[in-house]
């Protein structure tokens, strides 16, 4: 369904697109346990929230 809304030409596009995302997302989780982790000083008013981007799941 995902395919077709998007208008790509196959499920191969789709997937490749989505599983990237995921991947940046999950960089995105690890680099911010990383720096809490390390307490860099950034308390919960320095966070940004999710990068809301779109995630197959």
């Amino acid at each position: 369904m995902i395919m077709e809304v998007l208008g790509h030409s196959s499920i191969r596009v789709t997937m490749d697109i989505c599983t990237f995302l995921r991947l940046d997302s999950q960089r995105s989780a690890f680099d911010r346990v990383g720096d809490a982790l390390k307490g860099d000083g950034n308390g919960p008013d320095g966070d940004d929230g999710p990068a809301g981007v779109l995630v197959a799941v």
